[in-house]
């Protein structure tokens, strides 16, 4: 807080004082909640959609080997007593082995999904910061700031909702394309645009 304030105190010396010999125009300054156009951006509820269903096949696999499981621990806890020693220890070894799997394999399941998560969100991240470019050159602003460097902006400086639509017209735009696309693909006898 105390670098934005020295910040917007320069800036006011410089513009309004005789301490520059050329007179500086007034600075365009904005703010943007990158918090809010991370949650609200539809590129990320794609990407979430997306890995939902990426992962969607091996999560349910793993559900239904954890029941298996459940049952196989049930039913030799209710038959353990009457089976031979060695039949009874035979099947704990194998029961240990198959938890043993089932816990790597959940791991390793939780390890991707990080990572294609942590990918996802530098993937949004650099979008994100794209349209803050693109919208902060549109309206000729020197200087945005994000959501932890402020405390409170009007709505005539603050991005968000432009950031927000100018995401929003992108992610319509690209899928039209691939929307475009899979129609000309689907119909290999229509022409592509274009042609």
């Amino acid at each position: 807080m105390l670098h934005l304030r020295l910040l917007v105190l320069l800036l006011s010396l410089f513009t309004s004082s005789g301490w520059a010999e050329d007179p500086i125009p007034p600075y365009r300054i904005a703010v943007v909640n990158l918090v809010k156009v991370l949650e609200q951006a539809p590129q990320a509820a794609a990407e979430g959609k997306r890995l939902e269903s990426l992962f969607a096949a091996r999560e349910t696999a793993l559900a239904q080997e954890q029941l298996e499981l459940q049952r196989a621990r049930e039913t030799l806890q209710s038959t353990g007593d009457v089976l031979p020693e060695a039949q009874r220890v035979q099947r704990e070894r194998e029961l240990r082995t198959l938890e043993r799997d089932y816990s790597r394999k959940q791991e390793d399941l939780r390890e991707e999904i990080r990572f294609a998560k942590d990918a996802a969100l530098e993937k949004v991240q650099e979008q994100v910061e794209q349209a803050v470019e693109a919208v902060r050159a549109e309206g000729q602003i020197d200087i945005v700031f994000r959501e932890s460097n402020y405390i409170v902006a009007s709505a005539r400086v603050n991005l968000t909702d432009k950031v927000l639509a100018y995401l929003q017209q992108q992610f319509d735009s690209a899928k039209a394309v691939v929307d475009t696309d899979g129609a000309n693909e689907s119909n290999p006898t229509k022409p592509a645009s274009g042609e």
